[in-house]
């Protein structure tokens, strides 16, 4: 259906696109709501939209637990709104590009990556090899740091609005700050779509790298087709927002979402079985990719697991990098990272419940024991070290301790650091709770080494449940200052930036609860450790 203001200059436009569509027009967010249907044309002009009535709509679809397709229709006049609207058809899906500026905690560079079936080009990113895949690409996506009017190709340079050249229909997709500010002046969002663009999906507010399903060079609107159009991708997406850092979705679309890139379906299927509660789906032929993959009757279930690649849970706490879902009607929509090849694809009612107590903990582990030391997590734990190293010296030249203290808390931290070890080595390559690529770095292990041992030592030598209480923090001071971080800088933002400003705060807290969960684990691993060293060692030398 169509959504327009019958006072917004736009609203002729409105009236000729449902009569030629044959849609009904409804004029309040209230009918879209009642309504619920699965497309939405949003037609207004900039000057009708503001942060307002976007915050109203993503707060819209999130407090009632909504899930409508939108595309928004608008333009610099009613003309180029027009011609967005008419461009929906003339959308191909052969020239494929991922543009990605340098991320150093993701260990991305700064490259074009240009895709043409299975194979894959890159070229250094320039301003001119940009405006150059701009004109010949159809479909084009971009991550790096953004404003509403520019794209930041690297410190010094930037792709500014007045800078796009002629477009051709082409399809652009982008995990940027604030490009979707379509209202204010030089915005680069409707720059696009005037210059020619069919559709431009972006964020309208600061998202939180690495939280979006096919982020950097997963292209994901790459094989949609008309089961799975583009505006299903951007609400699979929206979808990951809200488990990762969002407090509503914010990601919008600027086009029709009925937009596909492909004419079918990018596999085959081979066989659709049931053996009691549990469906079990075959798909042969898929390339490699982001594959978007449509389920008749599959929203009765809600537990997804895809044999050797991850399973995911629609109400799961943290994000899932290589498997996104919603429901649409009876339907089931599902947005995965595929290698090629056949596949295979398992439903349940529900997740075991062994699977509801093992993915959150090693999401946690992951977060807060891999993820978060390529983030400044390793040096930061590596300072804490050493202050902790030089009190626990001072320590023990103030006070005499018995001669097995010392080599006890060095054998501690060496184990620990082992296992922390030991862990990143089986864990490294299924980390899903980040888009961006984790590689786990060895100044973590010393960190973990020093701190481990420091407050076992401390803990040996306290004589009160304070300094007891204390050591403890020592050990697990990577945990819980990611945890003060996360919960803290979100906190900071949400009540001193967003809302006085926005009236609503725009981040959830997910992003220090995996690191608070592993606090809480530590402690208690660290504390039943140390008191049971401490008892073993009291009766041996009595």
């Amino acid at each position: 259906m169509i959504l327009a203001d019958p006072t917004d200059p736009y609203y002729a436009l409105a009236e000729e696109i449902a009569q030629r569509e044959t849609l009904p027009i409804v004029h309040s967010l209230d009918q879209v709501i009642t309504l619920n249907p699965t497309f939405l044309l949003w037609i207004v002009s900039p000057s009708y939209l503001s942060d307002q009535a976007l915050i109203d709509f993503g707060l819209a679809m999130h407090d009632h637990q909504l899930v409508i397709s939108t595309g928004i229709i608008s333009g610099s006049t009613v003309e180029q709104a027009r011609d967005l609207w008419l461009r929906a058809s003339q959308v191909r899906g052969q020239h494929v590009v991922a543009v990605n500026a340098a991320n150093v905690s993701g260990h991305i560079a700064s490259q074009i990556t240009t895709f043409a079936g299975a194979e894959a080009t890159s070229q250094p990113l320039t301003k001119s090899n940009l405006a150059r895949h701009l004109q010949s690409a159809d479909y084009l996506t971009f991550t790096g740091h953004g404003g509403r009017r520019y794209w930041r190709l690297d410190e010094d340079t930037m792709l500014l609005s007045t800078d796009l050249p002629p477009l051709s229909s082409i399809v652009v997709g982008t995990a940027s700050c604030n490009t979707f500010r379509i209202w204010e002046q030089d915005s680069i969002a409707l720059a696009f779509v005037d210059h020619g663009a069919a559709a431009y999906a972006g964020f309208a507010y600061s998202p939180n790298e690495g939280y979006l399903i096919g982020e950097f060079e997963g292209v994901p609107f790459r094989y949609t087709w008309p089961d799975f159009p583009i505006g299903h991708v951007v609400q699979v997406q929206n979808h990951g927002t809200l488990q990762g850092f969002a407090r509503f979705p914010y990601y919008y679309l600027l086009g029709d979402p009925r937009i596909a890139l492909q004419a079918q379906a990018p596999y085959q299927l081979k066989e659709d079985r049931e053996e009691g509660n549990v469906r079990i789906l075959t798909y042969t032929d898929a390339p490699a990719g982001v594959i978007p993959l449509r389920i008749p009757g599959g929203a009765g279930y809600s537990f997804v697991k895809i044999p050797g690649l991850t399973a995911a849970w629609e109400h799961g706490p943290f994000y899932n990098s290589r498997l996104q879902m919603i429901d649409l009607g009876s339907d089931k929509y599902v947005l995965f990272v595929h290698q090629g090849g056949d596949f295979s694809i398992t439903l349940r009612p529900n997740p075991p419940w062994y699977w509801r107590v093992a993915d959150p903990l090693t999401d946690a582990l992951d977060h807060t024991l891999l993820y978060a030391s390529q983030t400044g997590g390793d040096v930061l734990a590596l300072f804490a070290a050493g202050l902790a190293l030089l009190g626990t010296v001072w320590f023990a030249r103030r006070r005499t301790s018995p001669v097995w203290a010392m080599p006890m808390s060095v054998l501690l931290g060496i184990a620990f650091a082992a296992l922390h070890g030991l862990y990143a080595l089986v864990r490294l390559g299924h980390v899903t709770v980040t888009s961006k690529p984790v590689e786990f770095s060895c100044l973590a292990l010393i960190g973990t080494g020093l701190l481990t041992g420091c407050g076992a030592f401390l803990f040996l030598r306290a004589r009160s449940r304070l300094s007891k209480g204390s050591a403890l923090l020592v050990a697990t001071f990577p945990a819980w200052a990611a945890a003060v971080f996360g919960l803290g800088s979100v906190a900071v933002f949400n009540l001193f930036f967003f809302k006085p400003r926005l009236g609503v705060e725009l981040y959830n807290y997910a992003l220090g609860l995996p690191a608070a969960f592993v606090f809480i684990l530590e402690c208690l691993l660290f504390g039943l450790v140390f008191s049971a060293l401490l008892r073993w060692v009291s009766r041996t030398v009595t």
